[in-house]
């Protein structure tokens, strides 16, 4: 320390008692290193930008911030810890003097950070996002044949039951490479000769969660095959009837629908049971007195199943025993009743499947050649067909196990009677004055979210069942219930399930 300053210091002692010798110590010293080491004009930053993977997060996240300055000799310094950093209005979250951006809990809204550094400013804005309280992929379980591909999709179910697909903002991983890829959009594609379980695992948000696909040698082993799907070629057909006496079948229209795979039966006690063992498994569902509810997928905190009977119907067919779901012995075949329209898309989802439309279902009934009745010659008796009485082949006095009748030209079974049939579109009486001609699948989207349904939308079945007259079981007839029925009196409508066929 040279001359002249030690005079300085003299002179402040003198003159300002207060002062603590250590804190004068600690002032030359800083204005001493200055001068012996004064920042280069080559040093000094010309600008100054705000750096982060991305500028938006969730309420009750953690963003970390960098602020980048630009030197006037070409180069950049991370000056994140060096930086004044500030937010505003503050409502959302609040930036700490490392550059971390800390959400609030509850908070969303948009938020203007600062970075200051040497007469250099910067500002970015900061979206904060609802927390997901569901993460969902579907499908959760399923099978693939080897060489081919599958897309799965994520949903997120926020605090006010608001749902989104978020399949492209989701960190898709795979467990083993060697057997396939999956690209940021959700789209898997197993390598050729691969088989094995694979963990397809996504992130989203600080939540993770894992589907099992089973990728498999042959044909003969697919989820297709699993459910005896058949395929029901593409092509026009008349829907509807200009001669009924109900007014919701007119006017008869030309319709085109594209090529679908559909399952030979209705689904069984015996599918639906394996189903709910796996999303029990798999924490998609819990049990509530006797209700079976979803916690996972399109439809969180929806009733699917009843496993109680009720008075004027009093068997049950399925059980919850220490843990696990059974079906009562003899009844394995039987068609599952109970379930909600909610309960059917669930099953679909879960295996990657879905509910035909509408006009499928009548296209795959009517059996390319226009029937009446989507029995073996298109006319109803109960030779055929398993509905209100008994006599002949019919000696079931309410339910039949799948199959008992021959099927359709198309060789599908049970399309007239043994249980109506939910499909994918919401009721509306005066659909067919509207209805497109190519693929119409009902006046409602045609993914239905958890927030665009509600328990009182009436839902399409078709078909008739063992408890209807003749009437009800013709191609044509379009019966109706609501989306969230009394599940205890819902005796007679279960569902199968198709599948879209690639036409690339």
């Amino acid at each position: 320390m040279d001359i002249n300053r030690l005079k300085i210091m003299s002179k402040l002692i003198k003159h300002l008692p207060g002062i603590s010798v250590y804190w004068l110590f600690i002032l030359f010293f800083c204005l001493n290193q200055c001068r012996n080491n004064p920042t280069a004009p080559e040093q000094t930053p010309s600008s100054l930008k705000i750096e982060a993977e991305k500028f938006k997060i969730y309420a009750g996240g953690i963003l970390q911030l960098k602020a980048i300055a630009q030197l006037k000799d070409g180069t950049t310094k991370d000056v994140t810890k060096e930086a004044i950093w500030s937010n505003s209005p503050g409502l959302a979250g609040k930036i700490t003097k490392s550059g971390k951006f800390i959400t609030n809990a509850e908070a969303t809204g948009k938020e203007t950070v600062t970075a200051q550094f040497q007469g250099q400013v910067a500002s970015v804005v900061i979206e904060v996002t609802k927390r997901a309280e569901i993460f969902s992929i579907l499908p959760m379980r399923t099978k693939l044949l080897s060489g081919e591909s599958i897309q799965f999709k994520a949903i997120a179910t926020y605090p006010d039951r608001v749902q989104e697909i978020v399949t492209d903002q989701v960190q898709w991983k795979v467990n083993k490479p060697e057997m396939g890829s999956i690209d940021s959009k959700g789209l898997f594609q197993s390598n050729a000769g691969a088989t094995g379980f694979v963990m397809i695992e996504g992130s989203f948000q600080d939540v993770i969660e894992n589907s099992i696909l089973e990728i498999v040698a042959s044909p003969s082993e697919t989820i297709e095959s699993e459910f005896q799907m058949v395929k029901i070629p593409g092509g026009t057909f008349i829907m509807g009837d200009d001669t009924s006496r109900y007014a919701d079948e007119k006017p008869a229209h030309e319709v085109f629908v594209d090529p679908f795979l559909i399952s030979k039966f209705e689904i069984t006690n015996n599918q639906y049971v394996d189903f709910l063992n796996q999303a029990l498994g798999n924490g998609a569902i819990i049990v509530e007195s006797n209700l079976i509810i979803g916690t996972k997928g399109r439809f969180p905190f929806t009733a699917y199943l009843l496993i109680q009977a009720g008075q004027n119907f009093p068997s049950e067919f399925i059980e919850f025993i220490d843990g696990t779901f059974k079906v009562k012995d003899g009844f394995e075949d039987y068609p599952v009743i109970r379930v909600s329209w909610y309960g059917a898309v669930a099953f679909c989802d879960f295996y990657g499947l879905r509910l035909p439309t509408e006009a499928e279902w009548e296209k795959a009934s009517r059996g390319g050649q226009q029937l009446e009745y989507g029995t073996q010659d298109g006319s109803l008796s109960h030779d055929l067909a398993n509905y209100r009485g008994t006599e002949g082949r019919d000696i079931f006095p309410d339910l039949a196990p799948v199959g008992q009748f021959p099927p359709n030209p198309f060789g599908l079974f049970d399309m007239a009677g043994n249980v109506a049939e939910f499909v994918h579109d919401i009721y509306a009486s005066d659909f067919y004055m509207q209805s497109p001609s190519n693929n119409p699948s009902g006046p409602g989207p045609r993914e239905p979210l958890l927030n665009d349904v509600s328990d009182d939308d009436r839902v399409v079945w078709r078909g008739g069942s063992w408890f209807t007259g003749a009437r009800f079981c013709r191609s044509a007839r379009r019966g109706h219930i609501r989306r969230g029925p009394d599940l205890v009196e819902q005796i007679d409508v279960g569902f199968r399930v198709a599948k879209s066929i690639s036409t690339n």
